[in-house]
């Protein structure tokens, strides 16, 4: 599986259970009830912080 980030997408490349896998593990290391917007809001906050 690959996986494209920038600064406005987030793009996985693979097999749909692939895909699931590593969706479930990300879910994991963040607060269950996070929505996948403000998830990915935190990824690029985070990202533009150590640039």
């Amino acid at each position: 599986m690959k996986s494209y980030r920038t600064e406005r997408q987030w793009r996985l490349v693979g097999k749909a259970w692939e895909i699931r896998a590593h969706l479930r593990k990300q879910l994991q290391q963040a607060d269950r009830d996070v929505t996948l917007h403000a998830w990915l809001g935190r990824r690029s906050a985070a990202s533009a912080g150590r640039a």
